[in-house]
């Protein structure tokens, strides 16, 4: 018997048209961001809430169990599901399978699509977080710009010496990796405290055990949204995991936009009591304002390089690039994987109302500046 009409638009057309109204009203919302951001503050916090309690009971990722579990039964499925097909012809059921299959799938995609949406994807349409705390209004002069440099530098310093070392002379955690993780979700919180708009669920980053794989592909850290889930690549040098986990956990508190996530994160790590936290946002901060302060100086190269020589870092920052560096030179994965992650990350942030792809992941000019006016010469 074939399907009616009734059970082909309900069964079929009904889930496609659902889908396409999510993608629409994300589309729609990135023009009202004041809903994006209540839903953010509101029901996002609430739909969150249980799956990431549920995913911080398990000390493993339960990203990657999935993800491995998928791809080791995909094709144990599609023979499955094959030798369905042919079974079904043979008894001249064929249309009726492939219209029970179509069903099935067509409206699973619809709910893994709201789930989506739920957890991670109405929060690409709220305000950004610079707008939130007005940065990026105001522009600063050179001897402003020299002033927040000193103060990056003089915080580097502190931090860095306040810092652990491993055998090799590397910033480092006290009980490493393992430690690190279970701590930085109530440092991350602890942090938090000072900046209200930054709101959202607290639960524990998550090892990879497979992120030496992870690093072929150029990426340090994932947020699964499926399981409110932060993940961490804990292959790469332990100082480079500071800020990662911090971005990862950003996005649990509702920040979907990369340069967002990097915000916060930047946020918290400079306002944290842990040293390591501190020290990995004072890294990020030097290379914003270095930039900016090169940009400042404009044809005056000659200022530059005066000013640059009255500042100095302590050796421990340049003993961490080179591991950094060492770290990346060993990987070298082929251009072709990297060119594939990057381009499949690109899509999906351009799927997400992202125009800017994965140049979203740029904060904007000033940041550092901003946050040395207002939070902290502002406050003093």
């Amino acid at each position: 018997m074939k399907p009616s009409w009734k059970r082909w638009i309900f069964g079929i057309i009904l889930p496609v048209v659902l889908i396409v109204f999510l993608y629409v009203l994300q589309m729609i919302l990135t023009r009202f961001p004041s809903v994006g951001e209540a839903y953010a503050k509101g029901p996002f916090v609430v739909f969150s809430f249980l799956p990431a309690k549920i995913s911080s009971l398990f000390p493993i990722s339960l990203t990657e169990v999935f993800v491995i579990t998928l791809v080791f039964s995909s094709p144990i499925l599609i023979v499955w599901l094959v030798i369905r097909i042919r079974r079904a012809i043979k008894a001249k059921r064929g249309k009726k399978y492939f219209f029970n299959v179509g069903r099935v799938l067509a409206w699973a995609m619809f709910g893994i699509y709201l789930w989506f949406m739920l957890l991670h994807g109405l929060n690409y349409t709220r305000y950004s977080l610079d707008d939130e705390l007005g940065f990026g209004e105001r522009k600063y002069t050179v001897e402003e710009l020299e002033e927040v440099f000193i103060w990056v530098v003089n915080g580097l310093n502190e931090s860095r010496a306040a810092c652990e070392e491993d055998e090799n002379g590397v910033a480092t955690y006290p009980g490493g990796t393992l430690a690190f993780l279970n701590d930085v979700e109530d440092l991350y919180e602890e942090s938090a405290k000072d900046f209200p708009m930054i709101k959202g669920n607290s639960a524990r980053p998550k090892f990879v055990a497979l992120s030496h794989y992870w690093s072929y592909t150029d990426i340090v850290g994932m947020y699964f949204p499926f399981f409110a889930e932060a993940n961490v690549n804990t292959d790469i040098p332990l100082v480079s995991q500071f800020y990662n986990a911090c971005h990862e956990l950003s996005h649990l508190h509702g920040y979907a936009v990369e340069n967002d996530a990097n915000l916060a994160a930047l946020l918290v790590c400079l306002n944290s009591d842990c040293p390591q936290l501190r020290y990995a946002g004072f890294r990020e901060a030097f290379d914003l304002i270095w930039d900016d302060l090169w940009i400042a100086f404009g044809n005056d190269r000659e200022g530059y390089v005066e000013f640059m020589q009255t500042q100095y870092l302590l050796e421990g920052y340049f003993v961490d690039t080179d591991a950094i560096h060492a770290y990346w030179d060993s990987i070298n994965p082929p251009k072709i994987v990297e060119e594939i992650s990057d381009a499949t990350n690109d899509a999906y942030l351009k799927a997400n109302q992202q125009k800017d792809g994965v140049k979203s992941y740029n904060m904007p000019t000033s940041t550092v500046a901003d946050y040395y006016f207002t939070y902290v010469k502002g406050r003093s």
